[in-house]
C-alpha cells in the first residue's frame, strides 16, 4: 500500500522539532512536505511507464515505499527494448539488488549506442555494490573528465568508502554537495545519508555518522532509512527516549520492518516484553512478505533481523548465503560469518575468502583487524 500524504506529513511534523541543530547547517531548499507532495503529484500525473519508474524509485528510496519498488520493477520489465529503456531498467534492477540483470542491460545499452559516460556511472555503482570497488575507481577514472560533477563525486565517494579510504571518500562527498544547484531536498538528504553510513558503519565513527544522519533528516524528516539508522545510534549510546520518539511514527505506519524490529528490540530491552514481541512479530510478517516479492533487495536486512530480534539462526544462514552469492562485499561476508558462527559452520573459510577481496588487501593489518573486530563474531578473531 502506498504511503498517503497525511502519514508522511505526520512523520515530518513529528520529526522537525528534533532537528534544530542540523537545520542551521543546511542550505535553503523546498520544504520536505512540499517536495514529497510534488513527487506524489508528478507520479499521479505520469501516464507513461518510463515516466513513472524514476518517480517510483525515488519514493522507494526515501520513504521505504516497497509497493513503489514492486511497481517500478514491473513497469521497467515491460518497457520496449531500446537504449534509454535499457538504462532505466538497469537502474531499476540495481535498486532491487538484481545486479546480474542490471549488468546485462548495461551491456546491451552500450551496444545500442548509449552514452558511455552514463553507462560508466551506473556500472560503477553496481561494481561497488557487488564487491568490486577497485574496478569502479578505475572505470570512473577513465571517464572522470567528462562526467557530471555531482554524480562523479558521489560515485567516487562510494567506491573509496568501500575500499576503506574514508578521508578521500569524504572529500568527494564534500565536493558532490558543492556541485548541487537545486532547491530539491532529495539529493542533499541522500548525500548526507550516504556519508553517515560510511562514517558509522564502515569507519566505525558513530559520532560523525550520527551528525550526517541528522543533516539528512534536516532536509527530509520522513527519510525512512535515515530515521532508522539515527535511532539505532541513539539506542546504542543509551538515549532510549530519543530513539523511541524517532522510530515510533515510522513503526506505527507498519510498512517498514527495520523500524518495527528496532522498536521491538528497544521495548524488550526496556522491560516491555509484550509490546516488544508484538513489534518483532509484525516485523517478521513484513519481512516474509517482502522476501517473497523482492528477495535480493531485502536479503541483507533479513539476515540482521533473524540474527537479532527475529531469533532464527537457520533463516539467517539461508539469507546470508543468498546475499553473499549476490554481492561479495565485506558487509555481506561479515553477515555470513556471523550467521555461520550461529549455525556451527566453518567461519574461518569465509574469513579467509573475505580477506582476498581487493578492498581488504588494500587495508593495513591494523585497519583490517579493527574492521573484523567491529563486524564479526569473536570466533573470527582466531582464524589464521
Amino acid at each position: 500500500m502506498i504511503i498517503r500524504k497525511p502519514v508522511v506529513i505526520g512523520i515530518v511534523t513529528t520529526m522537525v522539532a528534533m532537528l534544530s541543530p542540523a537545520l542551521a547547517q543546511t542550505r535553503p531548499t523546498t520544504t520536505a512536505a512540499i517536495a514529497i507532495a510534488n513527487l506524489d503529484h508528478a507520479l499521479a500525473q505520469a501516464v507513461e511507464p518510463a515516466q513513472r519508474v524514476d518517480l517510483l524509485l525515488a519514493r522507494s528510496r526515501f520513504l521505504s515505499d516497497h509497493d513503489a519498488l514492486d511497481e517500478a520493477v514491473r513497469l521497467a520489465g515491460s518497457l520496449p527494448i531500446g537504449r534509454d529503456h535499457l538504462l532505466l531498467r538497469a537502474r531499476t534492477y540495481a535498486a532491487a539488488h538484481r545486479f546480474a540483470q542490471a549488468e546485462s542491460d548495461l551491456d546491451a545499452a552500450l551496444l545500442s549506442g548509449a552514452d558511455a559516460r552514463q553507462v560508466a556511472l551506473q556500472r560503477a555503482s553496481i561494481l561497488v555494490a557487488t564487491g568490486h570497488a577497485d574496478d569502479a575507481v578505475r572505470l570512473l577514472g577513465r571517464h572522470a573528465g567528462r562526467l557530471p560533477g555531482y554524480a562523479a563525486h558521489s560515485a567516487f565517494a562510494a567506491a573509496h568508502a568501500e575500499l576503506g579510504r574514508y578521508a578521500e571518500a569524504d572529500r568527494h562527498y564534500r565536493l558532490a554537495l558543492g556541485e548541487l544547484r537545486t532547491t530539491s531536498p532529495f539529493p542533499y538528504a541522500w548525500t548526507h545519508f550516504a556519508r553517515g553510513l560510511m562514517w558509522s558503519e564502515q569507519a566505525g565513527d558513530a559520532r560523525r555518522g550520527e551528525a550526517e544522519y541528522a543533516l539528512a533528516l534536516a532536509y527530509l524528516p520522513a527519510f525512512a532509512s535515515a530515521l532508522v539508522h539515527k535511532a539505532e545510534l541513539e539506542f546504542a549510546r543509551g538515549d532510549v527516549a530519543a530513539a523511541i520518539r524517532r522510530i515510533t511514527p515510522l513503526a506505527g505506519a507498519g510498512h517498514e520492518p527495520e523500524a518495527l524490529s528496532l522498536l521491538g528490540e528497544i521495548l524488550r530491552n526496556g522491560g516491555d516484553r509484550i509490546g516488544g514481541d508484538r513489534a518483532v512479530a509484525a516485523a517478521a510478517l513484513r519481512y516474509e512478505a517482502l522476501l517473497h516479492r523482492q528477495p535480493l533487495a531485502f536479503a541483507d536486512h533479513a539476515v540482521e533481523f533473524y540474527r537479532g530480534p527475529g531469533n532464527d539462526a537457520a533463516a539467517a544462514w539461508h539469507w546470508a548465503r543468498r546475499n553473499l552469492a549476490n554481492r561479495a562485499t565485506p558487509r555481506a561476508f561479515a553477515l555470513a560469518i556471523d550467521a555461520a558462527a550461529a549455525n556451527a559452520r566453518d567461519v574461518c573459510d569465509l574469513v579467509r575468502e573475505m580477506r582476498t577481496l581487493p578492498g581488504e588487501r588494500a587495508l593495513s593489518k591494523t585497519a583490517r583487524a579493527g574492521r573484523e573486530r567491529r563486524t564479526m563474531p569473536n570466533a573470527a578473531a582466531h582464524c589464521p
